[in-house]
């Protein structure tokens, strides 16, 4: 009996790990600065979407003119964002901020935030979750890709650089 709970628990890790669906057509691409949000709009059908997966393919962007700086998700080792250095945001077409939640931000002037296990430089994706409270992604939606001081027009100036990404989605049931 005992084995057929542990081959259960496998299916059920099987099942899981392979439930994101690949929602981007194209590589979804936006800059650090000049409202520049990478665009995507959804052609599958109405669904609840308990998670989002940025799976980065290329580009980079920083929070300064300096290269030192540069990361796939926020700005590598700034000083001034300390524990908190990613920035990249999801939106509606209305620019309402879908991920992160709001208890990963930090500095809401600029949407500088934390995830655990994620570094701005070397993590080759950004995964998003809610089960608790799933958001409904309509056929024809729009999502926006934003770097989060563009967003919110804060110290952008000399931000640099354009990232690509994928997206991906974890739908419920």
């Amino acid at each position: 009996m005992s084995t057929f709970k542990v081959l259960l628990f496998l299916g059920l890790l099987t099942i899981s790990v392979n439930a994101w669906s690949k929602i981007s057509v194209h590589p979804i691409c936006f800059q650090a600065r000049g409202d520049q949000p990478g665009y995507f709009q959804h052609y599958g059908a109405n669904k609840l979407v308990k998670g989002l997966r940025l799976k980065w393919l290329s580009g980079e962007v920083r929070c300064e003119s300096k290269v030192m700086y540069s990361s796939k998700w926020g700005c590598y080792q700034h000083a001034g964002f300390k524990g908190y250095r990613l920035n990249v945001i999801v939106t509606d077409s209305n620019n309402n901020i879908i991920f992160p939640k709001p208890q990963y931000i930090k500095h809401t002037a600029g949407l500088w935030y934390w995830l655990p296990g994620v570094d701005e430089r070397h993590s080759n994706e950004l995964v998003f979750t809610d089960f608790a409270t799933p958001f409904y992604l309509v056929q024809g939606g729009i999502l926006k890709i934003w770097y989060g001081e563009d967003l919110k027009n804060w110290n952008e100036g000399n931000n640099q650089g354009q990232v690509c990404v994928d997206i991906y989605a974890l739908f419920a049931d």
